[in-house]
């Protein structure tokens, strides 16, 4: 310490000279104090601000995520939370199909409901427009991929896109695969050196197909390969994704509190007696049969007026008519071109608007009951999609908008909650299937483009069909 006294004792003396020597007078030194201690603490003028703005966090997971092989099945999830306090606007997420991956057809699902497969495709390839994400909101996704032949790691890389977010999280998945031991390196390896060398191939062409080649078809796995792909999987292998637990359901807040586009539809006996006969007769019903089956669980009238202000009703007669035409024409033997069959797009979709929930007009009674569907998201995006693309209009689509419509629970009635449980699952089983048979029909109809491809069977739907007839009955008093 005596340094430093010194050293500022000479400083304070020399400064002192100078001042005395130009005459000025020697100012007076209070006692020095700590400013800090005198001022109390710093305070600052202005608050730290809040973060605000929307937080997006993407999650991706793979199941297996290494050592798969030609063949095996990989499952994909994505989440996408918001999780900071604003919305997220303009939110585009796609996931580029891997090399070496190829889609499992009808394995899509998205938040928990499986979707069609173009969602799909625009979500493995361009991208899947999701609009605005809500604060503390969720979107997520689940798919299926096989394995081909490679030795290069599978790698998945999510791509998000918003206005107005801060992205985090998106970061990419390797998915290995399984390396060959040392052994099978080296056998391999005497196997080809003590093979002979082949005699040249004199090369050979190959006439090819006068047809675009999107009209080329393509093949899936049927059930039978599926089978010994995924044998050693701990579950019996299926497209449908596992039914949502009980627990999970959100109950329904009370009505009047919430908007949303809900329609209404009927359901009576003589309708379930003749599907009674369909489908208990001695002879295997016909796709056909189950797209006029679908046709009468399609909701088209307007929630609180019972209305067809959309023309959905409208549209779906003359749907029905052109299937019972194909009816008759196949019975006369006639295998003509699908596409004549398709009709047009009558329905507007853009008149379906949301309003608040209340007590519907319509009600179940003894002779009738009463169906209801709420239009969530995925649902919307195919009505959408089917009114922006009209032009493209065919068979196959009627078909998914029978699908996005199709009755989800009974509204109103006298029934027991057992009966009306019953039946709600039932209904979602019964479309899950269905979906599944929609995209089998959509590969076959690009193989055969006759009306013959409804002839076929499908001993699945067929079975969930007779389970969703016994819970009708039961809801009837």
């Amino acid at each position: 310490m005596r340094e430093p006294d010194f050293y500022l004792s000479a400083d304070m003396r020399l400064l002192e000279l100078q001042r005395s020597a130009l005459g000025l007078e020697a100012p007076d030194r209070p006692d020095w104090e700590n400013r800090a201690i005198a001022e109390g603490p710093t305070v600052p003028d202005d608050p730290i601000a809040a973060p605000t703005g929307a937080i997006i966090h993407v999650q991706a997971t793979a199941v297996p995520a290494e050592g798969v092989i030609p063949g095996a099945i990989v499952t994909l999830t994505l989440s996408v939370a918001n999780e900071g306090i604003s919305p997220a606007r303009n939110v585009r997420v796609a996931v580029p199909l891997p090399g070496g991956a190829s889609y499992r057809t009808g394995s899509f699902v998205r938040d928990g409901a499986p979707a069609f497969d173009e969602i799909a495709e625009r979500f493995l390839g361009a991208g899947l427009d999701l609009g605005d994400l809500a604060a503390k909101s969720r979107a997520t996704f689940a798919w299926k991929v096989g394995v081909r032949i490679g030795a290069r790691p599978l790698v998945v890389v999510p791509q998000i896109h918003a206005s107005e977010a801060a992205i985090i999280g998106a970061s990419a998945i390797s998915i290995s695969r399984k390396q060959p031991s040392a052994e099978a390196v080296v056998a391999a390896s005497m196997a080809r050196a003590a093979t002979p060398t082949p005699a040249p191939v004199i090369p050979v062409e190959i006439p090819v197909p006068d047809v675009p080649l999107d009209d080329l078809p393509f093949y899936e796995l049927d059930e039978v390969e599926r089978a010994e792909y995924v044998r050693a999987e701990p579950v019996a292998p299926s497209v449908l994704p596992p039914p949502p637990k009980a627990a999970e359901t959100p109950l329904a807040p009370p009505p009047g509190t919430r908007e949303a586009i809900v329609l209404l539809g009927t359901f009576d006996r003589p309708t379930l007696s003749f599907f009674e006969r369909v489908f208990r007769g001695p002879k295997a019903p016909t796709i056909l049969q189950h797209c006029i089956f679908g046709a009468a669980l399609a909701c088209t009238r307007g929630y609180d007026d019972g209305e067809d202000t959309a023309g959905l009703r409208e549209h779906f007669d003359a749907q029905s008519q052109i299937l019972h035409r194909i009816v008759l024409h196949e019975k006369l033997g006639k295998k003509e071109p699908i596409a004549e069959y398709a009709g047009a797009f009558r329905a507007q979709i853009s008149a379906l608007v949301p309003r608040p929930l209340g007590t519907p007009a319509l009600a179940s009674d003894e002779a009738r009951i009463v169906f209801e569907v709420e239009l969530g998201e995925p649902s919307l995006a195919v009505l959408r999609s089917l009114d922006v693309e009209s032009a493209r209009w065919d068979f196959v689509k009627a078909r998914q908008l029978t699908l996005a419509l199709q009755a989800q629970r009974m509204s109103g009635g006298s029934t027991t909650a057992a009966h009306r449980a019953s039946l709600e699952n039932a209904l979602r089983i019964y479309g899950q299937t269905a979906m599944t048979a929609l995209q089998r029909l959509f590969v076959r109809i690009r193989i055969d483009r006759t009306t013959g491809t409804l002839s076929l069977t499908d001993s699945e739907l067929d079975r969930r069909a007779l389970e969703l007839l016994d819970a009708l009955a039961l809801c009837f008093p």
